[in-house]
């Protein structure tokens, strides 16, 4: 095996697992298979030894659905020292709330060092108890192919709804941009930036127009305002993307914007304040301190990372058009230089020969 084919290898692995639509194929067939093994697999629960009584005993599965409606499936087992005897399933009893089958089946209890392992069966779908004698001693949640299926469909809709909320805000902030620009604000704000981004983009040009894309980009996700950051977000990445000279490889300043916006930096986190506002915090302002310590200390590390990595020769856009298979970008050839020099020196001298033979052929002729 040739020397760097393992590094080319483990790259064109690494690019087509992490590729956006690799990521989600994974993430859908992983969900697709854990929902079903666990929705066939029966349900264990390990009960202390003490929570039994010796004779009859009544056990509850109680579930409580996608209505917040709870049925409960009652068993009355019976212990006899070690064991446990488990009733057929018709002599099974239920309370019910507008159903009449039975959520869940007693299969099993099994003796096990410390207590005893119930082993039951339910196809249903949401949070489950299992009570002992009118005391919880076991908890959950239960998933189903159904459940999957609505959930899919379900954030489906929460993602179109986000999306409009998208399209508005940057139609907005987009207009707001232009303005801007056409009053020479982003352009007096990108001087004042200047050195920053000249650090973080030098291979942007200063009046290019993603400068001020990503400055709005930074100002607003800096303020917290993450819908507002996001199309200039997008818009930074179009205009970097027109300086790209390999349209399918990510260039060094596109890394550098993504670590930026993925650390997430902001001064104001209004995204975790609502939340805990949502969730009737006392104080909702204390968290302030710590996420600005957090932003940064993430931020800088992104970016170290950004600059550090690209410097790598496996992250090159070199060893990117390598593992393509296609040409990499010409560099100059001092060979090729000597060579047209050579030429050139060449045709000089040529050129005075000539230059010299007929000044000798007109001086002999004014002679004769």
């Amino acid at each position: 095996m040739a020397k760097g084919s393992g590094a080319s290898w483990f790259g064109v692995f690494m690019r087509w697992l992490l590729t956006m639509n690799t990521v989600w194929g994974l993430m859908i067939i992983t969900s697709f298979v854990v929902t079903v093994y666990r929705q066939y697999s029966p349900k264990t629960a390990l009960v202390p030894d003490e929570a039994w009584l010796e004779g009859p005993n009544r056990l509850v599965v109680k579930i409580v659905g996608k209505d917040d409606k709870p049925v409960e499936t009652v068993f009355s087992v019976v212990r006899r020292g070690n064991s446990i005897d488990v009733p057929p399933a018709s002599a099974n009893s239920e309370v019910t709330s507008g159903t009449s089958e039975p959520m869940a089946t007693l299969q099993r209890v099994d003796s096990v060092a410390g207590g005893f392992k119930v082993v039951w069966q339910s196809y249903a779908a949401g949070k489950y108890t299992l009570e002992l004698n009118n005391k919880p001693v076991a908890s959950g949640t239960l998933v189903n192919l159904q459940a999957l299926t609505d959930a899919a469909f379900d954030y489906a809709k929460k993602a179109f709804e986000l999306g409009l909320g998208l399209v508005s805000t940057m139609v907005l902030f987009l207009g707001l941009m232009k303005v801007g620009e056409d009053a020479g604000l982003v352009q007096f704000v990108a001087r004042l930036m200047r050195p920053l981004i000249r650090r973080l983009f030098p291979d942007v040009p200063p009046e290019h127009p993603a400068v001020g894309a990503i400055i709005m980009n930074f100002t607003t996700a800096i303020l917290g305002l993450g819908n507002a950051a996001t199309p200039f977000g997008l818009k930074a990445m179009t205009e970097l993307q027109s300086l790209n000279k390999h349209k399918h490889v990510a260039s060094d300043a596109m890394v550098v914007l993504l670590a930026w916006n993925t650390a997430g930096f902001a001064i104001i986190p209004t995204s975790m304040l609502a939340v805990r506002k949502a969730a009737g915090c006392a104080n909702v302002l204390e968290i302030i301190g710590p996420c600005m310590v957090a932003g940064l200390a993430s931020t800088i590390t992104g970016l170290v990372c950004a600059k550090l990595l690209a410097r790598l020769p496996m992250f090159s856009v070199e060893a990117a058009l390598a593992e393509d298979g296609e040409p990499q970008p010409a560099e100059p050839s001092s060979t090729g230089d000597t060579q047209q020099s050579s030429e050139g020196g060449d045709s000089a001298s040529a050129a005075g020969s000539t230059a010299e033979e007929t000044t000798d052929r007109s001086s002999t002729q004014k002679g004769a």
